[in-house]
């Protein structure tokens, strides 16, 4: 009988399985890692809901983009990559895609990786780095990357919205790089907690209270006779158009607004406050593989309570109950399977 092994599957809208697959088929340029941990995203929540990448699609989309592991198989062709070497998985490397509408997932006993290269897709651990710590790399790239679109200076004041992984890891390593004044809101109330335990960053959970705390840490400006906060850069990390069009309302002249969540629907945008302010709105997205490198390099350097990032921690069988916990902003911050 053919080796089996699991892979959690999207096969529709809200529609998701633990399916019995075939154990990879290893070629010469390729790896099979035995995964360790794989977080849960709010991106793979988006696909979740509607059924695929960008929709409903033909066949199952395999799911997991955050994940560490352990090499168990090489291709004849690899030479720096050994087996029992510690790493973590790069998901875009070598376009792969892996949980991102590729042909694998990392919410897997076992995955294939193609066209396997060191410092490509896949990086090794240090030896004191946990698999969990491991699995976090992806996020804090991604992280790392919308800090680094939003060119800024150490006198920057910065905003923050959202404080999910990613909202959170942005403030984490804002705090770690020496950015000072930065305000930040959450609805969630744990995610504010945690937030406000790093130095140089303030968290609130309401709106009102926040606009006032950006006018008093960042100082204020005037538009259009309108009193202002003075905020160089707006970092949005909810993917919810509502609060992107709350942004430009309160934003000054020339403030600069990065997009970073995953938005599921279009968003209406006020273009003439965005006109009249002059405001620059880019977006930020994944990370290149220099951004995940650095992201690994920080990260070992134990500057993160793994506590405060990694809520909950599941078998990949209770597919279910993670999801639902990954769902839920106000208990949960990332949920984790350790497989």
């Amino acid at each position: 009988m053919p080796k089996k092994t699991h892979q959690i599957n999207i096969h529709g809208p809200d529609l998701l399985s633990l399916d019995y697959i075939d154990y990879p088929l290893l070629e010469s340029n390729d790896l099979i890692i035995e995964i360790k941990c794989c977080g849960i995203c709010g991106t793979d929540l988006g696909y979740l809901s509607s059924g695929g990448l960008i929709g409903p699609q033909d066949k199952p989309m395999p799911l997991g983009h955050e994940m560490s592991g352990t090499v168990v198989e090489i291709g004849s062709n690899i030479i720096d990559i050994h087996i029992n070497d510690r790493v973590a998985i790069n998901p875009v490397g070598n376009n792969n895609n892996i949980g991102n509408g590729g042909l694998e997932g990392g919410m897997t006993n076992f995955l294939l990786v193609r066209n396997a290269a060191l410092n490509k897709n896949i990086f090794k651990l240090p030896d004191d780095m946990s698999f969990e710590i491991g699995a976090l790399i992806e996020p804090f790239a991604v992280a790392l990357r919308a800090i680094n679109r939003s060119n800024l200076t150490l006198d920057s004041k910065v905003s923050v919205l959202g404080l999910g992984c990613i909202g959170f890891s942005v403030v984490t390593l804002l705090s770690y790089l020496g950015y000072k004044n930065t305000v930040a809101i959450d609805l969630s109330e744990l995610r504010v907690s945690n937030t406000n335990n790093l130095d140089s960053v303030n968290a609130f959970n309401d709106w009102g209270v926040f606009v006032k705390a950006l006018k008093e840490f960042h100082g204020e400006d005037e538009v259009f006779g309108m009193r202002v906060p003075d905020t160089d850069i707006f970092i949005d990390c909810t993917g919810n158009h509502a609060l992107l069009s709350k942004i430009i309302e309160i934003s000054k002249r020339h403030a600069r607004i990065i997009v970073a969540g995953l938005h599921k629907k279009e968003a209406l945008i006020n273009f003439r406050s965005v006109l009249m302010r002059e405001l620059e709105i880019t977006t930020s997205m994944a990370y290149s593989r220099e951004e995940f490198k650095k992201s690994l390099e920080i990260l070992s350097n134990n500057i993160i309570d793994q506590n405060k990032f990694i809520s909950h921690k599941c078998t990949i069988q209770d597919y279910k109950e993670a999801f639902e916990l990954a769902k839920n902003g106000n208990i949960a911050t990332k949920v984790m399977f350790e497989i």
